[in-house]
């Protein structure tokens, strides 16, 4: 009998600890993507107890429409509590995402909005504005596979 509470026990706290992180992708937030008025952004981050967790954007329109799928951010602070700090604007075609502004998270081109981040194009943005700058992850990967070349 006693083996059998012991076992009921482990069941319970497994299941409440399954409950609490279900490592899923929660609802954050939505920012509106400035010079693009049917545009915004809408942040999910990952259930997960970690000091850093995963965080993914897609764009949807006035209608929550999607625009683009879910792409992933190079990184986040753990538990989000909303999206303040997050920041969404296309400039010149180039659509980007800063956290916290200016340092930039997300770049694409709007003719290749679904592909990969093109982050030649921070150059292009800094023309406009000179405050922005690469998320310093970004820098050393790209050291690393320059490196090898």
């Amino acid at each position: 009998m006693k083996n059998f509470f012991r076992y009921l026990f482990l069941v319970i706290l497994s299941l409440i600890l399954y409950s609490c992180f279900s490592e899923k992708y929660e609802y954050v937030g939505e920012k509106k993507v400035i010079n693009k008025d049917n545009w915004k952004i809408k942040i999910y981050q990952l259930d997960e107890f970690e000091t850093l967790t995963p965080v993914e954007y897609e764009i949807v329109n006035e209608r929550d429409s999607l625009v683009t799928g879910r792409h992933g951010l190079m990184g986040a602070d753990a538990n989000l509590q909303n999206v303040d700090r997050y920041y969404a604007k296309i400039q010149d075609s180039i659509f980007y995402i800063c956290y916290p502004y200016p340092k930039v998270m997300a770049i694409k081109h709007i003719s290749n909005i679904n592909g990969s981040n093109q982050w030649s194009l921070i150059e292009n943005l800094k023309k406009r504005d000179t405050s922005l700058y690469l998320d310093s992850s970004y820098i050393f990967y790209k050291r690393i596979e320059t490196k090898g070349d």
